[in-house]
Order: structure tokens, then sequence, then C-alpha cells
């Protein structure tokens, strides 16, 4: 199963991940499992259970300009002193967790949105229109994906 989760808050920019989440649902995509979760922290790890392809996608500060999507090294998101996450969620901890644990999917894609210093009373357009184009991202990717497993399981 492929679950995508949007990290985040009810408020201004910080829900970023949950846009791509709403973007995504308006598309009506089977097969995927689409989550909104309110700052998870080590909780995240009751969400991987029978998950195959895991992404999540937050809001992040790294001083990129707004909007801009950014793919993250999983084994590298608490190496910065505010673990990159706009809310301090501490997602690199909570999948090296799961790895101990044996629950981490076998794949792991995690992605942020450039919030700076986030606005809690409004989504900015900008990071709107990151929200947009990683869900239009996300698409693309999960159907290419579809399509290559679904000619590899017809073989040559």
């Amino acid at each position: 199963m492929i679950r995508v989760i949007g990290l985040g808050s009810p408020f201004g920019d910080d829900q970023a991940g949950w846009r791509v989440i709403d973007l995504l649902r308006a598309r009506a995509l089977s097969d995927i499992d689409l989550i909104a979760l309110d700052r998870p922290g080590q909780s995240l790890i009751n969400w991987l259970p029978d998950v195959d392809w895991l992404i999540l996608v937050d809001a992040v500060s790294s001083q990129t300009p707004l909007g801009t999507v950014m793919r993250l090294d999983p084994e590298c998101l608490d190496e910065t002193s505010s673990g990159i996450s706009s809310h301090g969620l501490h997602i690199g901890k909570a999948l090296q967790l799961a790895s101990t644990l044996g629950c981490l999917p076998p794949r792991v894609d995690t992605y942020g949105i450039e919030v700076g210093q986030p606005d809690l009373q409004a989504l900015r357009s900008e990071v709107a229109g990151g929200a947009t184009a990683l869900a239009d991202s996300l698409i693309a990717c999960i159907l290419t994906d579809r399509q290559y497993r679904a000619s590899a399981s017809r073989g040559c």
C-alpha cells in the first residue's frame, strides 16, 4: 500500500502538508491512503504497518525561497538544530525508531515545502503553489511507479 502523510497543523503555512493531501484527495487516486496528521511526533510509527511506500510531506524552514519543494534525506532530518521541520517533529528520530523496531516501510520518501518564517494566520500563495507543484509531482511519480510495476508483472 502507498500511504501519503501530510504533517502539520491547521495554522497558516504549517498546513502545507495538509494542503498536499487535500489536492491529492481531489484527484481521487485509488489504492492510496491519504492522511493528514497534526504534529504526530513518535506516534508516526503507528501509521507505518502494512505500508510498502511511505511519502511524508511537511512544512520546512531552511532559508530557501518560499514555496520551494525539496526532497529530504530521512537519515538527515534531525541533523540540523531545528530538525528542518517547522514545528520540531523529529521525524528522523521516529523513522529511526521504526527501523529499529522493524516496521519501517521498504520505501520512504520525505518532502518539504519551504515556509521560511511561517505565517500562522494564512497559507501564503507561494507555499500553496509549492503544495500544488508537489501534489502534481507525486501524482506523476505514483502513476509512473504503477505503470512500471504493471509492465514488470507481465514480463518482457
